[in-house]
This record gives C-alpha cells, sequence and structure tokens, in this order.
C-alpha cells in the first residue's frame, strides 16, 4: 500500500520574517512597492483618474497611499494579498506584468520591514455594487477580512501602514517625500504626497520627463543632480525592440581601480536600481547611465534585472552603440574628445581589449609613454618593445633609447593585453614584451683595445662578487651616465643529462655538452664611462675593490632592490674606503 501524502508544516510567521528581510535590501523599498501596487492598480482601471495620494501623518505614525485604481474584492484580497507563492492564474498574471511594475501580494510584505500591522481598504470598480472590504494582514502571518466600517466612496484602495515606535523614521515626511520623489519622479501616473495637517497643497512627486528626452543643458543638470558630476559629454541609447531607451553621460574625472559605478535603471518610469551594474558593459567605467529597461524582467525584489538571453543581448548592443558614441564623439568635437581621451585612457584600452573592431581606433587616438616621448601606435617604428612594470620603464627607457630602439610604457592595466592583441591583428607593426636578458644580449660588446681592458675588468670585479653570488659582464653602451646595469637571475631548474647510449644523439647534434645559463644575478659593467673605465687603471686593491662593491649596490639601487642591513653596512664601509683614497 502507498503512503499516504501528507503536507508540509508551514510557519507563516517565519515565512514573512524570511521574505520581508531578506528579499530586500533596505526598509526603503516599501515606499516604492507601495507606490508600484498603486500606479498597477490605475493602470488595470484604464481610465482617466484622480492622482495616487500618498499622506504622512506624523501624530499617527502612519503613511496612508490612497488609489482610484482597479480596486479588490473579498476574493482578490484573499487570493492576491493572503497568498503567497502558487496563484492559479499564473500564466495570466505573467502575461499582465509586461505592464505592471510589481505583484501585490509579495510587495505588501516590504511594509513589515517598518510595520507589525498593514490595513487594506478596498473597493473593487469591476461591480458598481460592490462593498468596501477591509483587511488586515499581520507581521506573525495572520489576516482578517471583513467589510469595511468607513466605506470607500469611490473604487479604489487605501493602504494605512503604521510604523514600529522604532522604526517611525521611516514614515517620517522628509524621508518619504525623498523617497517618493527618487522613486516615481518619471512615471506617468499623477502621484502628490502631502502632510495631514498641513495647509499646504499636495505636491507632485511624478511626471518628471526623462533625461533621455531632455535638452542637453536640462540632461547635464539632472546628471549633476542624480550622479554627482557635470557630464563631458552624453551618448544617446536606444533599443525599440525592446522599449529599451537611455543616456550614458561621460564623467570628466577618472575613477581608477573603481570599477563601474552603477547605473540608475527605471522600469515603465519606475526607478529599481541607483547602482546597478547588469545593463552596460564592464569595459563602460568612463560612464554613468540612466536607462528605462522596457520589457526586460525584474527579480523578485524588483532592485535588479532577471539574467536572462534578452538581458545579454541587450548589453552586447547597447556597448556597440556606447562604441558608435565614442567614435561618433571623436569625428564631431576633437577638442572634447581629446579631454576624453587624457581622462579615460585606460577605459579605451579596456573597450580595445574586449572588441579587437576598435584597435584601430584606439591606435589612432591614444598616446603612449614611450623612450621618444608621448607617442600614438601609428607613429611608432615598426618594431617596438613594451614594458608590463612602470619600474622596467622608467630604469630601462634611456638604455633602449641609446641603442636606437622604442621601448613603450605598457605597464596601464590593460595596456600589454591590448599591445599585444595589436601586434596579431595587424602587419605593419611588430611588438614584443621587454625582456632585461634580450637587452643584455643586444648591448654592444667591446671591441679592439676596449676588449682587453674588458676582460682585465671583468677578471678583476668577478673575483670581488663571486663571494656575493653574483656574476659579470663588461658591455660598451649608451648613455655613457648609466655606469652599471642589474640582471636578476634565472630561477634554477632541472637539469637533464644525456643518455651517454643515445643513437639519436650523433645525429641530432646533441652529442656535445649544452653550455649551462650561469643562474646568478649579473652586474653588467658599462665600459663607456669613465668611472668603469678606472678599475682597470692603477687603483689600490682595497679602494678598487670596494669601488666594484658600490657599483652593484648602485645597480640594485635603480633597480628599485631595497638593501638588506647587512648590504647598507656594506655601501658604508665602501664610500668611506672610496672618501679616504679621494682625501
Amino acid at each position: 500500500m502507498p503512503p499516504t501524502p501528507e503536507n508540509f508544516q508551514v510557519d507563516l510567521r517565519g515565512i514573512v520574517e524570511i521574505l520581508s528581510h531578506n528579499l530586500y535590501s533596505s526598509p526603503r523599498v516599501y515606499v516604492r512597492e507601495l507606490i508600484q501596487n498603486a500606479r498597477d492598480a490605475v493602470v488595470a482601471r484604464g481610465e482617466q483618474v484622480a492622482p495616487v495620494e500618498l499622506v504622512v501623518d506624523p501624530a499617527a505614525g502612519a503613511l496612508t497611499v490612497r488609489d482610484h485604481g482597479i480596486g479588490l474584492t473579498e476574493a482578490d484580497a484573499r487570493s492576491l494579498l493572503s497568498t503567497i507563492g502558487a496563484s492559479s492564474k499564473r500564466e495570466q498574471l505573467v502575461a499582465a506584468r509586461r505592464e505592471f511594475l510589481g505583484q501585490f501580494g509579495i510587495g505588501l510584505l516590504s511594509c513589515f520591514l517598518v510595520a507589525d500591522q498593514i490595513e487594506v481598504v478596498s473597493r473593487s470598480a469591476r461591480d458598481p455594487q460592490a462593498t468596501t472590504m477591509r483587511w488586515i494582514g499581520y507581521g506573525d502571518g495572520t489576516f482578517t477580512v471583513s467589510p469595511a466600517e468607513q466605506p470607500l466612496e469611490e473604487p479604489g484602495t487605501l493602504v494605512r501602514v503604521h510604523a514600529r515606535p522604532d522604526e517611525a523614521e521611516w514614515v517620517g515626511a522628509d524621508r518619504v517625500f525623498r523617497l517618493a520623489r527618487e522613486f516615481a519622479s518619471l512615471l506617468a501616473v499623477p502621484i502628490t504626497f502631502a502632510v495631514a495637517g498641513d495647509p499646504r497643497p499636495a505636491v507632485r512627486v511624478s511626471g518628471d520627463p526623462a533625461p533621455w528626452d531632455l535638452p542637453r543643458e536640462a540632461a547635464a543638470a539632472w546628471c549633476e543632480d542624480a550622479f554627482g558630476f557635470a557630464p563631458l559629454a552624453s551618448i544617446p541609447l536606444d533599443l525599440p525592440m525592446l522599449g529599451i531607451r537611455g543616456v550614458a553621460f561621460v564623467t570628466g574625472e577618472a575613477t581608477p581601480g573603481r570599477g563601474r559605478a552603477g547605473d540608475r535603471v527605471f522600469s515603465h518610469g519606475m526607478s529599481v536600481a541607483s547602482d546597478n551594474t547588469q545593463l552596460v558593459p564592464e569595459w563602460v567605467s568612463f560612464a554613468r547611465v540612466a536607462i528605462e529597461a522596457g520589457s526586460l524582467s525584474l527579480t523578485a525584489s524588483r532592485e535588479s534585472l532577471h539574467e536572462s538571453a534578452a538581458l545579454a543581448t541587450a548589453r552586447e548592443e547597447l556597448g556597440h552603440q556606447v562604441r558608435a558614441g565614442i567614435e561618433r564623439l571623436a569625428a564631431g568635437d576633437p577638442e572634447v574628445f581629446a579631454r576624453f581621451v587624457d581622462v579615460h585612457g585606460q577605459s579605451l584600452l579596456a573597450l580595445a581589449v574586449a572588441h579587437p573592431e576598435m584597435l584601430e581606433f584606439v591606435a589612432r587616438h591614444l598616446t603612449w609613454e614611450t623612450s621618444s616621448g608621448p607617442l600614438r601606435l601609428v607613429e611608432m617604428p615598426a618594431r617596438i618593445t613594451f614594458t608590463t612594470q612602470d619600474r622596467d620603464f622608467s630604469s630601462y627607457a634611456p638604455i633602449v633609447q641609446a641603442q636606437g630602439d622604442l621601448l613603450v610604457n605598457g605597464a596601464y592595466t590593460h595596456g600589454a593585453a591590448m599591445l599585444r592583441a595589436y601586434d596579431q591583428a595587424q602587419s605593419r607593426l611588430t611588438a614584443r614584451e621587454f625582456e632585461l636578458t634580450r637587452l643584455l644580449e643586444d648591448l654592444p660588446e667591446p671591441r679592439g683595445e676596449d676588449a682587453a681592458l674588458a676582460e682585465r675588468i671583468g677578471t678583476v670585479a668577478r673575483g670581488v662578487l663571486d663571494a656575493h653570488g653574483v656574476a659579470v659582464d663588461v658591455r660598451a653602451f649608451r648613455p655613457v651616465s648609466q655606469l652599471v646595469l642589474h640582471v636578476p637571475g634565472r630561477a634554477a631548474g632541472f637539469v637533464f643529462e644525456e643518455v651517454e647510449d643515445d643513437p639519436w644523439a650523433d645525429m641530432l647534434g646533441g652529442g656535445a655538452p649544452r653550455e649551462q645559463e650561469d643562474p646568478r644575478p649579473t652586474l653588467v659593467l658599462n665600459l663607456r664611462a669613465e668611472a668603469v673605465r678606472a678599475l682597470g687603471g692603477t687603483l689600490a686593491p682595497a679602494t678598487r675593490d670596494d669601488a666594484i662593491r658600490a657599483l652593484h649596490l648602485l645597480s640594485l639601487l635603480q633597480a628599485g632592490i631595497r638593501l638588506q642591513a647587512e648590504e647598507q653596512a656594506l655601501l658604508a664601509g665602501a664610500l668611506q674606503t672610496l672618501l679616504l683614497a679621494a682625501s
């Protein structure tokens, strides 16, 4: 005999607690949810009706929201307000919510963030003879439904929220007014705000034009008020198929290391997020966006967008439109674009890395720091070398430049990645990553009479520095002001010996033993420098040895290596010897 099905034991109070305190990010959303419900009720009625009224009662510590929308019957109250989860009309609800912002029952739960009791008085507009019902929900998960003692004269709904004493600030007049303006300013449905007992007339908080519909100066003022900066430029955004419209405001200041600041997202005119990062690609770090999400669906909390194929498509297309806007700016307003490049160069690098079709655009417009001064990629020679660290660029740019080559500082965020991508995407320019060992290989070796002098100096220097685990090489290179060069050692690895009876060794040329690279760090001495040449002269042995030690420690300091206590003492001793010898 099969087991008898049983029902879960549901703790309604626990469900209310979880949904009301974990679904939403802050108690502030309860104002938005009440406005959403009132707006949806007005839209559902489909008639020109009186404004939605928000009234704060400071004496009672309450907020009342009155709409003249479609209203509710007692059956509606039981199914929409009192049922959490499944609905017998789920498909109808899903279709209907394309025109609506919220779902009455779930949204109403947000009021429990500030109150223990929610009162709903409503009269349905569907039935002229409908009575006014009163529904009261409690934070413990219970509710009551009864005829209202004071019937509403016209159809619609009145919601009253009495805040708990410790949450009274959330029904304060200033707080509610600011939140109502933030959430409802772009809604087409008329919404007013008033304070009970205040003789001043109600103030309209909705009906403002959207920033993407404003003239340039007015849009800039909106941006400054909403985002806190005067825009350098603005880029219109429009995806008619999804009902998406917006504007990207380009900032006039860089925000390195902070990533993308959030965008202001609206849904059917209601502000649902002020820091959303879903609709615009990450590389658009140079702009803040105000945008209507159109038909894109919201999550249950209505504070973010539901991740979907439509959202991914929208994000990609909006990225295309931002890129097109940048190119229009470059062609139409060179002065503003020059400021944009100067401030947001790193964002352009990220753009080029993410979208290879923009590589040539960035190559034409972005200026790089090089050993020959500021240059754009299109102005550089056919062969360049780039660093991935600032320290390498500052240390070795003069040496590379003196050898007739060009060193580019690729240490910016996305800089090296962009140069590698550009190297692969075209054939005019070849870019290779800077390697200190390769620089050493390219430095000229002493010739003629200098070869013998270099040999003598090298032999003496090795005798001094072998004890410190440092190899020595002598070259003759420019600039002469660069006395020494430090080349870090290689990490030790495994060495495999040749198998003596390997029949392929002779054929493949592997019979001769391979010359192993010296893994130690190397001091490179520049024979063109007079101070280095003096090491091969008639210096006293003690003076000469300390001079060699001092040159080694100088190379470490030039490479940005911090001297240990023992090395500092060694440098002090060497300097003392040299000073005494010169006195």
